[in-house]
């Protein structure tokens, strides 16, 4: 299944967001002003522990001295130990605890990257409510002050640095994974090299934009989606200006069954502003999907709604994969192979061009209609229309024919309604919108054959046409591969096909989670055939795809269906069709 989350409501995050705009930004031009001015390696000096006790101590002065300025000035007081008392902190300042460890320059650097970024925030302060202000070198002016420089900055794990534990990765990572949220899911993001942020696709369909915001506060809104991948499950956003240290996706390959993961994402959180989550667990297997050659990394790092596209994590803090399923009972955790992920997100950045924007005047747009005639056919051919509603409107839906029909609402997250209270005559589906955003409208019938009713709303629906559907097979070969996608509940998708009077063609399906369904049908005289067996034995073991063996009774031109067989939304296909040569 899909670990998208539920989000917020855009009333609570605008009220937080104007609140802590100030504070974020002070914070945010610190943060830059000193990864700017810093080194990108460690030194390479031997280190004494009188030396990390030195930046230790110095560590536990600055903060204390923040703490005073944070309860002065009333500016983040929640970051102080035990608050705020009358202008002052709750708690003296902390002792620094002795190292115990062994002294490296990465140890070291670690810390002098530490004392910049308090340096540069205390000067923000400093020239913010004028104090102190002749400390702040630069003098405070129009522009940001400029931070104390230190001699390193936090360094990069590579492949000859020693482990690193689950803190200080989850310190070296964090900065840089997003909340990536939209009107009606929560997911995690990546930041990557040139601004762009890598989630799963499920996370941001049906939308063309989402909502970002970093661990420090720092939001983006209305990014767009330059790229998807519904098949690998990957999704690009972007590009944004951050200062944050992008993650490299690792092209590592000696990951062996037993080695020890993390996982750093969101999951399922209720807070408007979160930090990310770690969790810890082992890779449980490898496995390969040959159809799309494509390693998926198999884990039992506790996984749940919103780590989709969540960075796991080896113990270097090394990218090797992007968090994307959870399956089995147990909860396991499936990630795509960050070596995979990295190609597809090549070409998905390459392939990217930019929208035109005329700039003409143009004439009023018409938003759908609140009356449609719908015909389709039963289990295999039944229409869908969207409309966009903000939550607590209330939406009324009615169809009148003479057979069974069908009304079935879903937002992006959940089936709202499943209207079939009468054999003939009216179904009337009336439901509260749940979620702000786009919704789907499925017109089907349990009467068999073909359909025609008169449909009615109290909000305007648009026909929701999939550019795929009809698309036409083996019009130049023996043999084609097909890439389908499940839009909303209960899709239906179906390509066209001309076959000879007693021409055999094979068709199956491959998929990680969708478990499919194979339909052909002559479209003149409406004879369907569909398939019966299931073969768990091809794919992932996750699903049960279709296998159908079809000859044509006579010449003409006939329709291939695929369903999923649960009515499930957001997951992915291939299709295999070829001629059979007896």
């Amino acid at each position: 299944m899909d670990m998208a989350s539920t989000p917020h409501s855009n009333a609570d995050r605008d009220t937080t967001s104007l609140r802590y705009m100030a504070a974020r930004l002070a914070i945010v031009i610190a943060v830059l002003a000193t990864v700017l001015a810093v080194a990108n390696t460690a030194s390479a000096q031997s280190v004494s522990v009188a030396e990390i006790a030195q930046r230790d101590r110095l560590i536990a002065e600055q903060e204390a001295l923040l703490n005073v300025y944070r309860c002065q000035f009333d500016i983040d007081t929640h970051l102080s130990p035990g608050g705020c008392v009358g202008g002052a902190p709750g708690l003296p300042a902390e002792e620094p605890q002795p190292f115990t460890g062994t002294p490296t320059a990465q140890e070291l650097a670690r810390r002098d990257w530490l004392v910049g970024a308090q340096e540069a925030l205390l000067n923000v302060y400093r020239c913010q409510f004028d104090i102190d202000t002749s400390v702040v070198p630069g003098g405070c002016g129009a522009e940001a002050p400029e931070p104390t420089a230190s001699p390193s900055a936090l360094p990069t794990p590579t492949a000859e640095d020693e482990e690193l534990s689950p803190a200080e990765v989850y310190a070296l990572v964090s900065p840089s994974i997003a909340l990536v949220e939209t009107s009606s899911k929560l997911g995690s993001g990546i930041l990557i090299e040139g601004g762009y942020i890598v989630t799963n696709h499920h996370v941001v369909w049906p939308y063309d934009e989402a909502w970002l915001v970093f661990p420090d506060g720092t939001e983006f809104q209305n990014v767009p989606v330059i790229g998807r991948d519904f098949i690998a499950d990957l999704a690009v956003l972007g590009p944004i200006d951050v200062p944050y240290r992008p993650l490299t996706l690792s092209d590592r390959d000696d990951l062996a069954p037993g080695s020890e993961l993390l996982l750093v994402g969101y999951p399922s959180e209720p807070e408007l502003f979160p930090q990310p989550s770690i969790t810890r667990g082992i890779l449980s297997r490898l496995r390969e999907w040959t159809s799309y050659n494509l390693t998926l990394l198999q884990s039992d790092a506790a996984i749940a709604g919103g780590q989709s596209g969540g960075a796991l994590l080896n113990s270097r803090g090394e990218v090797v994969g992007i968090s994307t399923w959870r399956f089995s009972e147990a909860g396991f955790a499936l990630a795509t192979s960050a070596a995979d992920d990295a190609l597809i997100i090549e070409r998905l950045i390459n392939s990217y061009e930019p929208p035109e924007y005329k700039t003409e005047r143009r004439g009023p747009r018409k938003f759908g209609d609140f009356e449609h005639q719908v015909t389709g056919t039963q289990g295999i051919d039944s229409p869908a229309f969207t409309f966009n509603a903000t939550a607590g409107t209330k939406v009324t839906i009615t169809i009148k024919g003479e057979s069974n029909g069908v009304i079935i609402v879903t937002d992006s997250v959940r089936t709202l309604v499943t209207e079939d209270d009468t054999k003939t005559g009216v179904e009337k589906a009336t439901f509260e919108v749940l979620r702000s955003g786009n919704h789907f409208v499925r017109i089907n019938s349990e009467s068999d054959g073909e359909f025609d009713y008169e449909l009615t709303s109290t909000i305007r629906l648009r026909p929701y046409r999939d550019e795929l559907d009809g698309t036409t097979l083996l019009d130049r070969g023996n043999v084609e591969v097909f890439h389908g996608f499940f839009d909303y509940a209960f899709d239906t998708d179906w390509f066209k096909i001309s076959l000879e009077e007693d021409e055999v063609i094979e068709i199956s399906t491959d998929s990680i989670l969708a478990s499919t369904t194979i339909a052909v049908r002559n479209r003149e005289t409406g004879e369907t055939e569909k398939s019966e067996n299931i073969d768990p034995h091809t794919g992932l073991g996750f699903s049960t795809n279709a296998h159908l063996r079809f000859t044509a009774p006579e010449a003409g031109d006939y329709a291939i269906y695929i369903d999923e067989r649960a009515g499930r939304r957001d997951l992915s296909f291939i299709l295999t069709v070829k001629r059979v040569q007896e």
